[in-house]
């Protein structure tokens, strides 16, 4: 059978191995803007309101808003992103940018659409989940500190000049003080594929993947978040970085360990990619055991 062949009647065999929980704060090194839905218009009311929590009325940040920018950064980085035409009548009328729909290392951990693959193609379950980030109750009360009772934001006016009168017309902008910190949270879940059973050669596992994650939180930093970032809204950084890792066992109510152990020296995304290679480690080995 030629390896052609072979590639194209081997059947995937995932195997889940266990989950990493990544915390860490997001501060708001400048005011952040993720747009929110207007619910009520008032003479003088805000015509750019930030996202807030329909019940407390507190920012957050859409765990999408994260994900989706993140993705669009590495998608560039790594040289993904896939054009398409758009045509009318037969014409080419433009073009415009898709995420990448193929079971690339970005494809995989962001998730791309179920299609036909085949063999060593087929992505498996989308490795990440980005939580919606809150702030704390210590944040809170800063806000009501510093802004009065029940204030979490601040307005910001901006002007569109007319480039012939030189007139202004104001547009006021909601927006999340600088200096505030929302705790993030990702989920990256791991497995590994057997394509020839758990002795094979062919074993593909997700642990280098996780890199990919801390790739994408370093190029956010370099990059701004929200709306308004070419005017200085929406930067961010990532502090007090933490991994857990939970095995599989720790579903199932046993001692297995099927994920590397973490070693937690870093705090900053930078210092995670420089030495991604220290911060897992495989599980130590009892050599008394036969």
């Amino acid at each position: 059978m030629s390896e052609t062949q072979k590639s194209e009647t081997q059947k995937p065999n995932f195997q889940f191995l266990g989950k990493y929980i990544i915390e860490a704060d997001l501060r708001l090194l400048t005011a952040l803007h993720i747009g929110g839905t207007q619910e009520s218009f008032e003479i003088g009311g805000m015509d750019n309101p930030v996202i807030k929590d329909q019940m407390t009325d507190i920012p957050y940040i859409p765990g999408s808003s994260l994900k989706g920018k993140m993705r669009s950064l590495l998608e560039w980085e790594h040289g993904f992103v896939e054009i398409e035409e758009i045509k009318e009548d037969g014409k080419i009328k433009g073009y415009k940018g898709k995420p990448t729909t193929k079971p690339n290392e970005v494809g995989i951990v962001f998730g791309i659409p179920a299609q036909e693959h085949k063999g060593e193609e087929i992505p498996g379950p989308t490795r990440l989940t980005v939580c919606d980030a809150y702030p704390d109750e210590k944040q809170k009360n800063e806000w009501e500190t510093y802004m009065g009772e029940g204030i979490y934001t601040e307005l910001k006016t901006e002007n569109t000049i007319d480039r012939l009168t030189s007139s202004a017309n104001p547009r006021p902008m909601e927006r999340v003080p600088a200096g505030s910190v929302f705790k993030t949270k990702f989920i990256f879940d791991v497995y590994c594929n057997n394509l020839n059973g758990d002795n094979s050669k062919d074993k593909k596992d997700d642990f280098d993947r996780l890199k990919v994650l801390f790739e994408g939180m370093l190029l956010l930093e370099d990059s701004a978040l929200g709306g308004g970032g070419s005017r200085g809204s929406g930067r961010v950084k990532f502090e007090n970085i933490k991994i857990e890792a939970r095995h599989k066992g720790y579903y199932l109510g046993t001692n297995e360990e099927t994920l590397k152990k973490v070693k937690n020296i870093h705090s900053e995304t930078k210092a995670f990619v420089d030495s991604f290679k220290d911060v897992l480690e495989n599980p130590k080995q009892d050599s008394t055991k036969k």
